[in-house]
This record gives C-alpha cells, sequence and structure tokens, in this order.
C-alpha cells in the first residue's frame, strides 16, 4: 500500500446547504492531502450541485440520485463507496465538523496493524438548541466516525444495511466481532452537532446521549461553540 493512500470522504446530504458548507470547509482544511469528497445527494438538491460547482476543486465530487427510485440512506451509502476511488473511506456527515488532523489521526492508527478500520471511542456534543457542550460516554465505537478499506466495505457481507436510520450499528458490530475494528480515544477530533433536524431527533439526545455525556466547563464548551459555529 501506498504511503499516502487515497482517502474518500463519503458525505451524504439532503437540503442542509449551511452544514453542508461547514463540512466541506472541514474536509478542504484537513491535514492530510491525498483525499476526496464524495458528495452524495438527490438530483433535486440544486443547492448541494451548486455548492460542489462552485468550489470548483478537483477532490471534490458529486454523486447524484435519481429521484424515481426511492432509496434507503443504507443504499446510498453503499452506492457512494461505489463511486469513491480511495483505498479507504471515510464517513464524513454532512452536520458534523471534523477536526483538521481527523484523516491523518485514523489513517495512522492503522498502519502496520491487523486492523481494517477505525473509529473513535468518544467524541464532543454541541446541543444547538441550547448551546451546551459535552463529552460523550465513552463507547467502543461512534458508528458515524468510521474509517474503513473501502474493498471490505464493497463486499456484499460488510455492506451498510438498507435503513433509514441504524443503518451502520450491524456494520461496526461486525467489524469489532472479527476483530478488524481499532477504537481511538481521542474526542476532539469529532463534533457530533444537534440542528433539530438530525436523522435521530431529540428523543435520542435526551434518551440515549445526554444522561451518560459529561457536560463541559464554559472554558472547554466556547471552544467547542466556536468551532461549530466558525465553520459554517
Amino acid at each position: 500500500m501506498d504511503d499516502q493512500p487515497l482517502v474518500s470522504c463519503i458525505c451524504l446530504t439532503h437540503n442542509k446547504i449551511d452544514l453542508l458548507e461547514r463540512s466541506v470547509h472541514c474536509f478542504l482544511d484537513q491535514t492530510y492531502s491525498n483525499k476526496e469528497l464524495i458528495v452524495a445527494f438527490t438530483a433535486d438538491n440544486r443547492t448541494a450541485a451548486d455548492l460542489v460547482a462552485q468550489i470548483s476543486s478537483l477532490s471534490i465530487k458529486s454523486v447524484i440520485f435519481s429521484t424515481e427510485k426511492k432509496m434507503t440512506l443504507g443504499e446510498k451509502r453503499n452506492l457512494a463507496i461505489r463511486h469513491a476511488n480511495g483505498y479507504y473511506c471515510c464517513n464524513w456527515d454532512d452536520d458534523d465538523w471534523h477536526d483538521k488532523k481527523r484523516i491523518q489521526t485514523q489513517l495512522e492508527h492503522l498502519r502496520g496493524t491487523k486492523y481494517k478500520a477505525s473509529v473513535l471511542s468518544k467524541i464532543l456534543l454541541y446541543d444547538g438548541a441550547t448551546g451546551d457542550s459535552y463529552l460523550s460516554a465513552t463507547r467502543w465505537g461512534w458508528e458515524q466516525t468510521l474509517f474503513c478499506e473501502k474493498a471490505l466495505l464493497e463486499n456484499a457481507d460488510w455492506q451498510y444495511q438498507h435503513l433509514d436510520r441504524g443503518e451502520d450499528s450491524p456494520l461496526i458490530y461486525k467489524l469489532k466481532q472479527h476483530d478488524l475494528l481499532v477504537s481511538i480515544p481521542l474526542p476532539e477530533l469529532y463534533i457530533y452537532v444537534y440542528h433539530s433536524n438530525n436523522v435521530f431527533h431529540r428523543n435520542h439526545w435526551e434518551v440515549n446521549l445526554l444522561p451518560w455525556a459529561e457536560k463541559l466547563l464554559p472554558d472547554r464548551a466556547a471552544v467547542v461553540r466556536e468551532s461549530v459555529i466558525s465553520n459554517r
């Protein structure tokens, strides 16, 4: 494998242009240079198409889904991955914030190991409804931070489930069960942002996330908030 393998960041988006702009800026600011961003959206999403055209970067490409056939989120992820050219694929949610060293760090944790994929075991949480910031509970892996060899994801046995929610959890479980997944305890690499239009809505945050998260002190919370706001 090349010392600087191409990494394809997979970004599915749907009518969230301000959040997509932040996600694109996070991609362009990455310290790792050999990368591409696959922005995938339905044919009726003109704002996403216009944004990609305006940036006019050779490292940013579009995958356009037909509006004639309804596809689940999992199916869309699998299709976008098939259009990627990288040795690795990195999940790149359009509504979250990604530190400039995210690609470089997750790749470094795979070099010279048996592992095929990496995830973060902790992340930061930003609650757009209240302005509060949190350190998440420790998990063996936060699904949205998956960084994985593309060849594995193209195998029918390892693809995303054809679901609109939770399509990524079975894949992560399977990677862990087969000892192919390394967890990285660096929460500063990723901020999961609540903005009222997430795939998992407010109840998910209040029931499944916040009760086990640690609320950050004002100084650190301000840094998280500034990171989220400044990249819009």
